[in-house]
């Protein structure tokens, strides 16, 4: 068996961390090499040795004490990758058991430490400032660019990896947030007949403030989201 270890810091308690994990179909599509995850089965694609043409896995989610197991099981081997709270860290390790560990160190680490820094981000999202969030609408007030992240990982979290996200104030601030392929690919502000398009390309689990600084935020915003 071959395994991989990575730790991040975790500020929030087991109860957070439980939320974001319990709902692996919402947080899968962020992990690294992921591709689909459809009727209960998982597949991943890593340009690397076995997983070259993608394999599929069967999941199985366990729940233990400050631990939770996610178990990957395909015709090639046992993907096993568990989540365990020490302290205020989080621990993913992911272990393979199956054709071709030997060649499989690399390609854990960069599974590892990207399902961790997920992970970590997604909690971030409690501190999202919304206020009412019921199916496609809800409300936010007073967003700053530190918490507009937040607001972006948390409808992720919801509608998954394409999405617009629509906002507008009673003085009529409109605002629309593209996500495409997990990254965030353009912010829309209207202001009477100004209007202005910030075009990007950052994945929203390593999305932060600076898109969002210098933008007329600090408002109560009606929003809803939708697919696309």
């Amino acid at each position: 068996m071959k395994s991989k270890s990575w730790e991040v810091e975790i500020p929030y308690d087991w109860e957070t961390l439980m939320l974001i994990l319990s709902e692996p179909e919402k947080t899968l599509p962020f992990f690294p090499y992921f591709e689909k995850f459809e009727g209960g089965r998982v597949r991943f694609k890593v340009p690397r040795f076995i997983f070259n043409f993608g394999y599929e896995f069967e999941l199985d989610v366990g729940i233990g004490r400050n631990e939770v197991i996610y178990t990957f099981r395909g015709e090639r081997g046992i993907l096993t990758v568990t989540f365990k709270m020490i302290g205020k860290k989080l621990r993913v390790t992911a272990s393979w058991a199956g054709f071709g560990e030997t060649f499989m160190g690399k390609p854990l680490e960069n599974f590892t430490k990207g399902i961790a820094e997920a992970i970590r981000e997604f909690c971030s999202s409690v501190a999202c400032p919304v206020v009412k969030f019921h199916g496609s609408e809800g409300e936010v007030e007073h967003i700053t660019p530190e918490t507009a992240p937040a607001l972006v990982k948390r409808v992720a979290m919801e509608f998954g990896k394409d999405f617009i996200l629509e906002g507008e104030a009673e003085d009529g601030t409109y605002l629309a947030i593209m996500v495409k392929d997990g990254n965030l690919k353009e912010l829309k502000i209207r202001q009477g007949m100004k209007e202005s398009v910030i075009e990007a390309d950052i994945p929203v689990i390593e999305l932060g403030k600076e898109p969002f600084e210098g933008l007329p935020l600090d408002k109560k915003f009606k929003i809803r989201a939708k697919k696309v």
